[in-house]
């Protein structure tokens, strides 16, 4: 039954809420009746070939809805209470406003452009784009990502630059590369790398985030076990929450780091959405290895992404990127004039939209709990209200992220909501249903 399901990873809407509709179709179809197991996430997630965390969000979002029960050690069920039709809307029809996603929509992106790039670099290099034998092309796509990532305001050479078409192989690389199996990781983030690197036989410390970052002092008594290898952190409008690492607990984190001699791995990827704020990095020998999604956020047809690795890693990593036909489409697009106005595009875009929303969650007749994400809103709503809040949102046709698809334990209350799909109409609906919900208490 379950090899049925049918999962599109060209569709915007995100993998976990595809899956829990169509197990919602299945549940309320009586395809899977009432007390019936569903499939072990380890089961699922191969025979569909996707992320565990998918499905464990997914299951997840089933029981916020009351579609399933899970119980600890036992495994998830078709929930045996009676599921009411005006109470609980069927998933596959809260596609209309999506503010779970987080990446960029394709529609920034015209097709004309990969084809003005395609037509300009075959022009120009007739036979000879399809091949680098004497790796000319490959030195010159390292250089103008080095470019591309230095507009961050990171200081390095451009022997220092990895470009990533897997990072899964990236990370398997990274832990081949250290004796210790011990990973720090935040205790409020995106699953999916800690979920791979656990799978892969490392040990997941999980560690506190405070206003300033990280917590410092359960940081040390991790590092203090002498297995740690590498900290993994978000210190840019940390996702999910928002948070910014002040220039402080960065200092202290290096400190850290080399005193127990290992290793900080940093998403900067949303560092470009803080519109307000200069981007304090850190000193120029510190051991960070810089990562940057760029896909995620420029080139959503392919999956690129940057690294920038300390000097003490470019001899031992190795540098595995062949130049085809696709890495001299990015290194023109990277060069190209249409990549600096679509990156304008976005972030004025996005500034304006965040601007409005803020203003508008600022003046609801409720106090909520808000960082600021660039790009997106971590909230945080009385407890006893949350349920009945995202079940509103739901019946609203409103699809937001749940606090606890981004931890181990549960994070009641907490939720993220993403502008990166929304247009202005859009804004002004979710302003409208946040609105009433609030008055109506």
């Amino acid at each position: 039954m379950f090899h049925t399901i049918s999962l599109s990873k060209s569709d915007p809407t995100p993998l976990y809420i595809q899956l829990a509709s169509e197990l919602a179709k299945l549940i309320q179809g009586n395809f899977l009746t009432q007390g019936m197991k569903l499939p072990t996430i380890r089961f699922l997630s191969k025979q569909l070939c996707i992320n565990r965390d998918t499905v464990v969000s997914a299951y997840k979002l089933l029981e916020n809805q009351g579609l399933v029960e899970s119980h600890i050690g036992k495994g998830t069920y078709i929930s045996t209470h009676p599921i009411s039709t005006t109470t609980t809307l069927p998933l596959d029809s809260i596609s209309q406003i999506c503010c779970s996603h987080i990446g960029v929509p394709k529609t920034f992106f015209p097709s004309s452009l990969c084809l003005d790039l395609a037509t300009e670099i075959v022009k120009k290099e007739n036979w000879e784009a399809f091949n680098d034998p004497l790796y000319r092309e490959r030195h010159l796509l390292k250089s103008t990502v080095s470019n591309f990532l230095k507009q961050l305001g990171i200081p390095h050479h451009y022997a220092q630059v990895r470009i990533i078409k897997t990072m899964d192989q990236f990370l398997l690389d990274l832990f081949k590369d250290s004796p210790k199996t011990g990973i720090c990781v935040e205790a409020i983030r995106d699953l999916s790398w800690s979920c791979y690197l656990r799978s892969l036989g490392a040990k997941i410390y999980e560690t506190p985030l405070t206003a300033e970052g990280i917590d410092l002092n359960i940081l040390e008594k991790h590092l203090h076990t002498g297995n740690i290898a590498y900290i993994f952190i978000t210190s840019q409008l940390q996702n999910p929450t928002g948070l910014c690492y002040s220039k402080n607990c960065k200092n202290q984190l290096v400190e850290l780091a080399k005193r127990y001699n290992c290793t900080i791995i940093d998403d900067i990827t949303y560092a470009s959405f803080m519109y307000d704020s200069p981007i304090p990095f850190y000193e120029d020998d510190a051991p960070i290895i810089y990562i940057h999604q760029f896909s995620k956020l420029y080139l959503p047809y392919m999956n690129y992404t940057f690294a920038i690795l300390p000097l003490a890693f470019i001899k031992r990593l190795r540098d595995p990127i062949e130049c085809s036909f696709n890495e001299r489409l990015l290194r023109h697009y990277l060069s190209s004039s249409e990549l600096k106005t679509i990156e304008h595009t976005i972030l004025m875009a996005y500034k304006e939209h965040y601007a409005l929303l803020s203003d508008a969650l600022k003046q609801l007749p409720i106090r909520l709990t808000i960082h600021n994400g660039g790009a997106f809103f971590w909230l945080r709503v009385p407890i006893k209200q949350y349920d009945i809040l995202c079940q509103y949102l739901l019946e609203h046709e409103i699809i937001i992220s749940p606090g606890d698809l981004f931890s181990t334990t549960s994070l009641k209350g907490y939720f993220r909501l993403s502008i990166t799909h929304l247009d202005s109409s859009q804004i002004y609906q979710v302003i409208q249903v946040l609105r009433n919900f609030f008055i109506t208490l």
